[in-house]
């Protein structure tokens, strides 16, 4: 039987045929298969609804825009352009391939074209076969029993500590979010669910709120476990709510649970840098994550996010390490994890770990804290003992330090001020070693903030949830407490902490941008730089 493949059309309202706009989403008689999604304009097309479709189990995404010049919104057309040519590199490196993603310019009048285009296409995918992603994704639903809830409250109650409660209000005083926005308030929270108002919680948007940043854990009296129970009660939430707050219009997470299909074989490997070593096979491997689609979703941001991988593979080769790498690397999954998916995250958690094993590994090391936390401490949780020793950068490059393996041939001159991302400080308990690193560049000052360490403030966004002016306002009061130090070089050992406050500087604020904005690097990338390497 011949391949009939599913294409799904993103067609501008303005240069669509009649006979398509007459069709709306319907299958349109006569063309192969394809949906029609009508849009305002083309350039509205988010890369987010591209994606989306090839999860759903699209074979192809066609998306129709007005000829150059001919844009109802002016700038319509140049916008696609730049959205649909970000998308494909997403399709390329998630191993579906850009040649499923079309753009085409069709005016009112050529009907006969876009039906030409469509079986064109239809051709073109035919030859490709179907995608290897199934129509049915499973984002753990939660069940509808209403005894099944029961049951998964009461024990998220239990393992958590909150009926411990003594409702002191040092969670709420210490959150950063609290302190911002008065009406989120973490006891608060905790108090009307162990009233019996579980219903209103989880449905509402004060559970996708907390940055599970751990401060609150840090200074609780009675030991209130509560981002491990919002990480809980997330899981039997209705997701609506959470799919509406996503930052970045979720596409990293749709891209996580993309990674989960065994027959996904991505191309991500073009960050290595030229004259780089690696193997299949060896003692220590590398865990990259999920940088090399940083670069791509991000990419206006101009973070140069991949010197960090090519960095640390840059210094180990220099000390005559040459790591084992994971072409297919999945993600860590940490992001679907403390949004609820525990069932998505159980699977990428299982394929990284059989991964690792036959890489015959026994130190792994990385240089994302969420990754480095997941690993080590979540997989251990879901999946039992690990037979390998997770590492973050930091601790590595600190033995390296330590044991005189490090030569800097560069003065750095710099005063530089260190952040404590959250998952490495407060999670893991790691706050020396990235500063035992800096203290021993030729040239640098290290200086503190006042909230440092186990006190230190989070970069203001968790799992690319609530991006609002309240988070925003988080990530603004970091970087003045940065800035005010006197330092002229930010470091931090997070990739994405970077990312937060470069995509917070890259906007029209109400405030000057000399406040906030400063320099900011890797500690990795330092490194390399203090090592002439970059």
């Amino acid at each position: 039987m011949m391949f009939k493949p599913k294409i799904i059309g993103f067609m501008c309202n303005w240069g669509m045929p009649t006979e398509a706009i007459l069709a709306g989403s319907s299958r349109i008689q006569g063309y192969p298969k394809i949906r029609i999604v009508p849009v305002m304009c083309s350039g509205r097309v988010d890369p987010a609804f591209v994606i989306r479709a090839f999860e759903m189990g699209a074979d192809g995404v066609l998306v129709g825009g007005c000829h150059p010049g001919d844009c109802h919104y002016a700038t319509g057309d140049l916008k696609v352009e730049k959205r649909i040519e970000n998308t494909k590199k997403l399709l390329k490196l998630i191993g579906l391939g850009p040649e499923r993603l079309r753009l085409e310019c069709i005016s009112a009048s050529e009907e006969a074209k876009l039906a030409q285009i469509v079986r064109d296409f239809t051709d073109s995918l035919r030859k490709m076969g179907p995608t290897p992603l199934k129509a049915k994704v499973s984002a753990n639903e939660p069940a509808n029993d209403p005894v099944s809830t029961k049951r998964a409250v009461y024990e998220t109650i239990k393992k958590t500590n909150v009926q411990y409660c003594l409702e002191c209000g040092k969670c709420s005083g210490s959150c950063p979010i609290s302190r911002v926005n008065d009406a989120y308030s973490p006891r608060r929270t905790v108090e009307r669910f162990l009233l019996g108002f579980e219903d209103r919680i989880l449905s509402s948007e004060e559970l996708w709120t907390c940055l599970a940043c751990y401060q609150c854990s840090e200074r609780c009296p009675s030991d209130v476990r509560y981002p491990e129970f919002v990480r809980a009660i997330r899981s039997i939430a209705p997701k609506e709510v959470m799919e509406g707050l996503c930052a970045h219009r979720g596409i990293p997470m749709a891209l996580s649970r993309m990674m989960i299909n065994p027959k996904i074989e991505q191309d991500r490997m073009g960050w290595l840098p030229e004259g780089a070593e690696f193997s299949e096979r060896g003692d220590l491997l590398y865990f990259v994550g999920c940088l090399p689609y940083f670069d791509v979703v991000f990419e206006d941001l101009n973070l140069e996010i991949l010197k960090i991988a090519q960095s640390v593979v840059r210094i180990l080769n220099r000390v005559g390490i040459k790591p084992a790498l994971l072409t297919n690397e999945k993600c860590c999954g940490h992001d679907l994890l403390w949004t609820g998916d525990f069932e998505n995250f159980e699977k990428l958690a299982k394929i990284n770990v059989a991964n690792i094993k036959e890489t015959g590994a026994t130190r792994v090391v990385t240089a994302c804290p969420e990754c480095y936390r997941t690993i080590k401490k979540d997989y251990a949780e879901f999946l039992g003992k690990l037979d390998f020793e997770v590492l973050h950068t930091s601790e590595f490059l600190s033995e390296l330090v330590a044991n005189g393996e490090l030569k800097f041939d560069a003065n750095l001159k710099r005063k530089v001020v260190y952040h404590d991302p959250c998952r490495l400080g407060r999670h893991m308990g790691v706050y020396e070693p990235p500063r035992r690193v800096i203290a021993s560049l030729p040239g640098t000052e290290l200086l503190e903030m006042k909230r440092n360490r186990e006190n230190a403030v989070c970069c203001g966004v968790n799992a690319w949830l609530s991006c609002d002016k309240y988070h925003k306002e988080v990530r603004m009061g970091r970087l003045r407490e940065a800035k005010n130090i006197g330092a002229d070089l930010l470091v931090t050992t997070c990739p994405k902490c970077q990312i937060h406050w470069k995509c917070l500087t890259s906007e029209k604020l109400q405030v000057n941008p000399g406040e906030i904005t400063m320099e900011m690097r890797d500690l990795s990338v330092l490194v390399a730089e203090a090592m002439n390497l970059i």
